[in-house]
């Protein structure tokens, strides 16, 4: 099955609308918190066919997060992975990956 190309950045707060319960809300809010507070973002990515992350990104100082297609490759295919083992899918980009 290959890579689906559509990609959708959304804001984190989409984890809100979702249906989470409010424990899991909670726990998310404070994974948000606690990585803004160094410096890096939480984005939640979605895919066409229902596959769906919360990624953590070093985020530059005017804080942009862009996405090139490896990381969106690599995204999608742990994404997935998780999802079809009922494990929220929630991964950190590193830089390592960048290189």
């Amino acid at each position: 099955m290959g890579l689906p190309q559509k990609a959708i950045i959304r804001p984190f707060r989409v984890l809100r609308k979702i249906g989470f319960s409010a424990s899991r809300i909670a726990r998310f809010e404070r994974l948000r918190r606690r990585h803004e507070a160094l410096g890096r973002a939480l984005i939640v990515v979605s895919w066409p066919d229902g596959v769906w992350c919360v990624l953590i990104l070093h985020a530059e100082w005017f804080g942009a997060v862009v996405l090139d297609q490896l990381e969106k490759s690599y995204a999608y295919r742990e994404a997935r992975q998780m999802v079809s083992e009922s494990i929220t899918p929630i991964l950190h980009l590193r830089h390592e990956i960048h290189a």
